[in-house]
């Protein structure tokens, strides 16, 4: 073969590597097919029989019930668009469907049983949609099945047709059954994983600026009902835009995701830590007074010292904090909040790399922890 030649085979090829939509659909419904349709076959073949026309279609009735169903998964998996060609396979199962009903004289159990499951299966994966275009295949295949093999009605079952249907009645429902079991609780993950997705910021895996918010506004009512001992901590990386203007913003970024895992691994696992915006962090210590938040402040500052971040050949972070403890004049949870801001605001004016605290009561001044214990 020729290069030529192999380059047209590969661009002729289906996208296998590529991600496709509906490949899922595709695998999902290829057992209920094979199954719904050698069951199915079983019942049409059935009444065929009773009506003594079983020797002059079963071959056509094998190509439809065994081997159909694996064709047609072969066709939409290589599909381009996979999904697409799944709904044409369904409308493909109706039109076979509806081709087999004048084909068994109408006999009303089969009939009924296998033009239930086709409408079943459509109006399960395109909706109403599919469901109505479903009918209207179903009554063409009817058209052809009975242009071709006559109009004549045979609505009686016999016991053998009676027997011959009730694998499929038992057997289809519960396959359905188990798909749309697997299926919902397929969902029900997804949708767990993407609330939790949506509590936490994807940068530095800290809980993200409103559901921190959330948990501040609980804890603040949580200490006017008990009084029991909450502190907040805010933290702000001091000079953090030089580190993007002279190290790039993906370095930024990663000063960002080490600083955040030096926090998560100062402050115990029942504390409420979270990146409340660009370069700054907060935390709830949780039954902590502030000289308790004042040393887990302390312990992240000399955590930074020790050593520069990996970051552009080392990195140099220093990080300014203020603490505040909730109090009887504050209304509310954004009070307290304010006043973390400005002990924080405070930390920064006076020479940044340091601790301060808000003033226990509006009557005291802001709390300078003692020069010789601050610095890490």
């Amino acid at each position: 073969m020729s290069p030529g030649a192999g380059s047209r085979a590969a661009a002729s090829a289906p996208h296998v590597g590529a991600y496709r939509p509906g490949l899922r659909l595709v695998r999902r419904l290829y057992l209920p097919r094979v199954l719904g349709l050698s069951l199915g076959g079983l019942c049409v073949a059935a009444a065929l029989q009773q009506r003594g026309m079983l020797e002059q279609l079963w071959p056509l009735l094998a190509f439809n019930a065994l081997v159909w169903p694996h064709l047609a998964y072969r066709r939409a998996q290589r599909a381009v668009h996979p999904r697409s060609a799944e709904h044409q396979n369904l409308l493909l199962d109706a039109l076979g469907g509806g081709f087999w009903l004048p084909a068994m004289g109408f006999n009303l159990l089969p009939c009924v049983l296998i033009a239930t499951m086709l409408c079943m299966d459509n109006i399960a994966v395109g909706g109403l949609r599919l469901f109505a275009r479903g009918l209207l295949v179903m009554a063409l295949g009817a058209g052809v099945g009975g242009a071709t093999l006559g109009w004549q009605l045979d609505i009686s079952s016999s016991l053998s047709t009676v027997v011959a249907c009730i694998p499929f009645l038992v057997t289809y429902p519960l396959i359905i059954g188990i798909t749309s079991y697997q299926v919902s609780r397929r969902l029900a993950e997804q949708k767990a994983q993407l609330q939790e997705m949506a509590r936490f910021d994807p940068l530095t895996g800290l809980l993200n600026k409103s559901h921190w918010h959330a948990q501040l506004d609980a804890e603040f009512l949580r200490w006017r009902r008990s009084r029991r001992p909450v502190t907040l901590m805010l933290l702000d990386l001091d000079h953090f835009k030089r580190i993007n203007d002279e190290h790039g913003h993906p370095a930024g970024d990663e000063v960002l995701r080490q600083f955040a895992r030096i926090l998560r691994h100062h402050v115990r696992d029942v504390d409420v830590a979270g990146r409340i915006g660009g370069e700054e962090f907060a935390v709830i210590v949780l039954d902590s007074s502030a000289e308790q938040a004042l040393y887990i402040a302390r312990r992240v500052r000399a955590a930074l010292a020790a050593q520069p971040l990996a970051v552009a050949g080392g990195v140099r972070v220093s990080v300014s904090v203020g603490i505040a403890e909730p109090g009887a004049w504050q209304g509310s949870a954004a009070h307290w909040f304010a006043e973390a801001d400005a002990a924080l605001y405070t930390a920064k004016r006076e020479g940044r790399d340091t601790v301060r605290m808000a003033p226990r009561s509006p009557m005291e001044p802001a709390t300078e922890p003692e020069p010789e214990t601050e610095k890490a």
